[in-house]
């Protein structure tokens, strides 16, 4: 059964979160006005990046990109007191 009215923000958050109810799901196909709001709210919250010969946009795991960069530094470091 359909949502009688549109997804509250908790919804919508909950939603991103990855701990959606199978009705907010079900509503979401059903509503584009829905599908919109979750759309934006997912694109705000993930970090994304043109990667690759085709420039595609791929989601970027912030916490990876540190690790490369610390490992990057450590490797500078390492090769200047040598």
């Amino acid at each position: 059964m359909p949502y009688v009215s549109h997804l509250t923000e908790a919804d919508i958050r909950r939603s991103v979160a990855g701990t959606a109810s199978e009705q907010t799901e079900r509503h979401v196909r059903l509503c584009i006005f829905c599908a919109h709001r979750l759309a934006e709210v997912a694109q705000r919250e993930t970090h994304w990046e043109r990667r690759g010969p085709l420039r595609r946009l791929v989601r970027i795991d912030p916490s990876r990109d540190v690790d490369e960069l610390m490992i990057e530094i450590e490797d500078e470091l390492r090769r200047n007191a040598a």
